[in-house]
């Protein structure tokens, strides 16, 4: 499929299921997002691809940091919504959480933040041009110190979302 065709086509998907892009073909979509537009070449995205038992894993990071949250605000923990954050990750085989850590110097953080939603939406089309669904995602958890911390990234970093992957039932 043709670039024009990818971005014409190109529909989010709430839920996905397998097959999934293999290894090859995730690393071809991972070439693609890290081709995007990168004013100074500083490469500030930072990608981490979850499958399996490492999206289970990262289902409970999202659990703890919803129940931080709760206990900072000093609000009961809703069962319903502490399950979802758990099992949220489930809704595709193949999960990329894309941040953004900004270099300092002569390039505007703001244009190292757009380098990496260049590249996120690469991810999409390239997913799309190769048969796959997808969806970009954040929500609360983009913004979560913990969840941020879990991934190496600072305080100060930004987690720009995360991309589901998989075949569109």
């Amino acid at each position: 499929m043709g670039v024009l065709d990818a971005i014409a086509t190109r529909r989010s998907c709430g839920r996905l299921v397998a097959p999934a892009p293999d290894e090859n073909e995730l690393a071809a979509l991972i070439a693609a997002a890290e081709a995007a537009p990168d004013h100074g070449r500083l490469r500030p995205w930072r990608l981490h691809v979850l499958s399996g038992r490492a999206k289970g894993d990262f289902g409970a990071v999202l659990a703890e940091a919803y129940l931080r949250r709760c206990a900072d605000a000093g609000a009961e923990p809703l069962p319903a919504v502490l399950s979802k954050e758990r099992t949220k990750l489930g809704r595709a085989p193949v999960v990329v959480v894309v941040g953004c850590a900004p270099v300092a110097g002569r390039v505007p953080e703001i244009e190292q933040v757009l380098a990496v939603g260049a590249a996120v939406q690469n991810l999409l089309l390239a997913a799309t041009a190769v048969g796959y669904g997808s969806m970009w995602r954040t929500g609360e958890v983009a913004y979560d110190r913990h969840v941020k911390a879990t991934l190496g990234l600072a305080a100060t970093d930004h987690l720009v979302g995360f991309v589901y992957l998989g075949t569109a039932p």
